[in-house]
């Protein structure tokens, strides 16, 4: 715990100091004010986990039931957590990558922003997080533990499912008052900015309520400041009560990404093609759409036309599929956000990159690269996609 007081980049939830979440700057390095010109800033928002995960489970058991799992291990996760681990690797942030990454013409960081308690799980994931190339900028919840998930997972042919048992802790107590760092960087980021609201699911009441006026402040800030400003979120629900607040927020997006079964509870439609486009029409065509299908690839819908088209998966012997759609989403946003790919062509790498993930056991624990999603897409022979993303460091 002392040895976790002392870094100051976790801050409290009371802290007033603006700098404070940055102060030493963990794995990427220096402060906000220290950006390149013409970067990429990345900033994700969300939950935090610590992963309890039984894998290779034939079946999940009853009550007063035992069942087998080929392992069991614990690994930092949580939805926004595991999108900011992967963004952070396909762009080249992890400190061993920094200096010979050309994934992008710019430089590029990603921030994650979240709530922690006070114990040893608080420090092993900023330690993950600033091993990742991403800068923590964490507020710690004195009284609260952090949260931590038990994820029961198929992973054998036949088996393939999942169910988790979740104490979201500090997690969540995320509020807009713990974002004061994203607005400070946005006066000082030269000018693109990206904000990912990841684990939608987990957002308390109070967030969703405050998040449609923070966004139109944010959006009006950065265009005071000359920041082109993107957002999207990941939803992650599993009901539909989990997406309470999300149907207002879909016109200040410019990307929406869920499942097939999340889409259709969000918009009310019963195929998919009917509610990726009802959720494009109540963006009012600003915000796009994009819903995965597992092994059936993904579909996506944009514009105020309602262009829609779909992708398929790349075939890949599953491991665990825990964080797929994570990764899925964070090669999404590299591709779409930082390589300006038009949304097919982005979706295309998102699902290569979901794809890869479920090679290895755990959310994040061994981060999607470039190299794999290149690897997927030339065994697919997709070589017109391979030839616009840029060439491995030597």
């Amino acid at each position: 715990l002392e040895d976790f007081k002392r870094h100051p980049h976790i801050c409290t939830m009371s802290s007033t100091d603006p700098a404070g979440c940055f102060a030493d700057g963990g794995g990427g390095g220096g402060d906000v004010a220290a950006f390149n010109e013409g970067e990429v800033q990345f900033h994700v928002i969300g939950d935090l986990l610590m992963d309890i995960l039984a894998t290779g489970m034939p079946r999940i058991p009853n009550w007063e039931e035992d069942a087998e799992a080929q392992s069991v291990q614990c690994q930092p996760g949580g939805s926004a957590f595991n999108t900011a681990v992967h963004l952070a690797s396909l762009l080249g942030c992890s400190p061993s990558s920094r200096s010979s990454s050309s994934t992008s013409s710019a430089a590029c960081s990603v921030t994650f922003h979240g709530c922690v308690g006070e114990d040893d799980f608080a420090e092993s994931l900023r330690r993950r997080l600033e091993t990742a190339g991403v800068r923590p900028c964490l507020a710690r919840c004195p009284g609260l533990a952090t949260g931590s998930c038990i994820v029961l997972s198929g992973g054998i042919p036949g088996h393939g499912g999942r169910a988790f048992v979740t104490c979201a802790g500090a997690s969540a107590q995320l509020a807009t008052e713990h974002l004061e760092e994203l607005r400070v960087s946005l006066r000082r980021v030269p000018h693109r900015a990206h904000f990912h609201l990841g684990g939608f699911y987990g957002y308390s009441g109070s967030l969703r309520r405050a998040l449609p006026a923070y966004l139109q402040m944010l959006r009006a800030e950065a265009e005071a400041a000359g920041v082109l400003l993107t957002v999207s979120v990941d939803s992650n629900a599993a009901e539909a009560s989990q997406l309470e607040g999300l149907g207002e927020l879909l016109e200040l997006l410019d990307l929406f990404k869920g499942n097939v079964a999340e889409a259709r509870l969000l918009s009310g439609c019963s195929s998919a093609d009917e509610a990726l486009s009802a959720i494009v029409r109540r963006g009012r065509g600003r915000c796009a759409a994009v819903a995965t299908s597992g092994a059936e690839g993904a579909r996506f819908c944009q514009g105020v036309a309602g262009l829609q088209g779909s992708v398929p998966a790349c075939p890949v012997d599953i491991l665990d599929c825990t964080g797929a759609g994570d990764a899925c989403c964070a090669g999404l946003l590299a591709a779409w956000v930082a390589l300006s790919f038009e949304l097919s062509l982005a979706l295309r790498v998102g699902c290569a990159a979901g794809a890869a993930n479920c090679g290895s056991i755990g959310g994040c624990a061994v981060p999607v690269t470039m190299g794999a999603v290149r690897a997927l897409l030339q065994d697919g022979g997709d070589l017109a996609l391979l030839g616009l993303l840029p060439p491995l460091p030597p």
